[in-house]
Parts: structure tokens; C-alpha cells; sequence
């Protein structure tokens, strides 16, 4: 059940680890919900996950539509009922989309009767987040189909962990006068772990609810989200200390020249400049 941070092999990739102030508002102190093939980490004060972990296996990836949509979302009976964003308090008459953050098509892999069994818990409401209604048309829906094709067209096995950007200053919105206001989070990202050429590599991406505010949005490709590492730990208060030394984005310096760090020339080469460059 949950995350197995030893999916990949030998080298553990574990869930990342939360600042002070997430663990004291997390529900378990920071201690992953587990469910079949994900895991959730929960905000109290937000109502929402911090962070979810799931694994895909490429190699035994069920075919597009095998299982259908046909599941409802539902209330997660791990997480106070209080604390969880439903229908009426977040999506109801309102332009927000319910997002799953774990992508309930990523799960469905290995034996059928589990990938169905996460396909139906990827409902719960902890696994959900209000996206903008154009986020994942433009942006989201790119980075997790490249996400899925270069996991199931290698036949490789990834590891995928997915939150919203949440801070102070995000938008409150109450869909009714009988309902708790709730804030929209300012963004998403995803990092997800793959094997590349016998070693571990990292993408990173990052997208921002407000870029899609525009009747016509830009159509964006995944390498214009790829983001470092280390940017994400800085927005969120994660920490993913095992992964960082992966991040081929990583900028890396040279000399100083004149108190300033002149980049080498290996992070010149990690420059991305079309969709080939991502996971160098």
C-alpha cells in the first residue's frame, strides 16, 4: 500500500521532507496517507496535499481507456471530512476544476485489480486541488502526457511527486455564504524520477494558475515549465535532499570571477532550449 520509495531499485527515493512548520500542520505530523500505488502528504490549514507520491511501472501500463471514467469523487476516510475540499465548498458553480494531483491514468499498471482500486481512490478529495478551468489543456495536461510517454515508451519504471504552490497571498474564494472560504493555490509542480542511460535523472516542472487567466492562453510545451530542484524546495518548504545531485538543471559554477560565479560549461550545456533537453 502507498508510495514505495524502493520501486526503483537499490537506491531508496523517498518522500520529500517537510519543513517545521509543514510537519506541525500536517495531519499525522507529516506521516504519509497511504493509499494503493500513491501516497498523500495533508495540509490542515489549506485543506489540501502538500504532496503526493505515486510510482509508474511503463513496462505493464494497461491500455488508454481500459478502465474507464467512470468514478465519483469521495470524501477520504484517512483525513476529518472537515479539513477536505468537496463539491460544495470548492467546485460548484465555479470556474475551478477539480485537478487530481495524482493522475489517476498513471496508476493503471501491473495487475488490473489494483490499478482499478487506485484508479477509484484517485478520487478522494485529498488527491484533488482547484486548477484553473484552463491550466490543464495549455500546460498540466503536456508535462503529465510527456511524463507518461517517456515512462511507457521505454518500458521504465518513474517515481512522480506532485503538490500545489501554497502561500499567504493566495486568493481566498468561498463558493457559498454557508460555506468555509478556502485559498486558491498559486500553482502546481511535479518532479519525477527515471532512469537514464544506467543512472537516475530528475525533471522538474512548474506551472502558474495566473498564466491562464487569458481567453486565449499560450500553448505551452513542457520545456518552458522545466524548473531546478531546487526552486520547487524553495517555493514549497520540501526537501528532496537525495534527489538534488540528479537535477541535470542544476546550476552548477565555476571560478569567481570579480565576487561573481561564472557558470561552467556543463551548466551552459544543460541550458534548455527545445523539448530534446529535458532529462539530459
Amino acid at each position: 500500500m502507498g508510495y514505495d520509495e524502493n520501486f526503483l531499485g537499490d537506491e531508496p527515493v523517498p518522500i520529500p521532507d517537510l519543513a517545521p512548520r509543514l510537519r506541525a500542520d500536517a495531519v499525522n505530523g507529516g506521516a504519509p496517507i497511504e493509499h494503493t500505488r500513491f501516497s498523500v502528504v495533508f495540509s490542515r490549514a489549506r485543506g489540501l496535499a502538500l504532496c503526493t507520491a505515486h510510482m509508474i511501472d511503463g513496462a505493464t501500463m494497461l491500455p488508454e481507456g481500459h478502465i474507464p471514467r467512470r468514478d465519483r469523487f469521495r470524501f477520504d476516510d484517512q483525513v476529518d471530512p472537515a479539513l477536505q475540499i468537496d463539491d460544495d465548498r470548492g467546485y460548484r458553480n465555479n470556474p475551478w476544476d477539480r485537478g487530481h494531483l495524482a493522475r489517476r491514468r498513471s496508476l493503471h499498471w501491473g495487475d488490473e485489480d489494483e490499478a482499478r482500486t487506485a484508479d477509484h481512490e484517485s478520487y478522494f478529495w485529498t488527491n484533488i486541488a482547484p486548477q484553473h478551468e484552463r491550466l490543464h489543456d495549455t500546460a498540466w495536461g503536456p508535462i503529465e502526457d510527456w511524463m507518461l510517454e517517456r515512462a511507457e515508451g521505454d518500458d521504465v519504471r518513474a517515481a512522480v511527486f506532485t503538490g500545489p504552490v501554497l502561500t499567504e497571498d493566495d486568493p481566498l474564494h468561498q463558493n457559498a455564504p454557508n460555506e468555509l472560504p478556502f485559498q486558491v493555490p498559486a500553482g502546481f509542480w511535479k518532479v519525477v524520477v527515471v532512469p537514464r542511460e544506467n543512472r537516475r535523472t530528475v525533471a522538474c516542472f512548474l506551472v502558474w494558475q495566473r498564466d491562464h487567466d487569458s481567453v486565449h492562453p499560450v500553448t505551452f510545451s513542457p520545456f518552458l515549465e522545466q524548473v531546478r530542484l531546487t526552486t520547487i524546495e524553495f517555493l514549497t518548504g520540501l526537501s528532496f535532499p537525495t534527489l538534488r545531485a540528479l537535477d541535470p538543471q542544476q546550476f552548477r559554477t565555476g571560478p569567481t570571477r570579480r565576487g561573481l560565479r561564472i557558470p561552467t560549461r556543463s551548466a551552459i550545456r544543460n541550458a534548455i532550449f527545445s523539448p530534446a533537453d529535458i532529462v539530459l
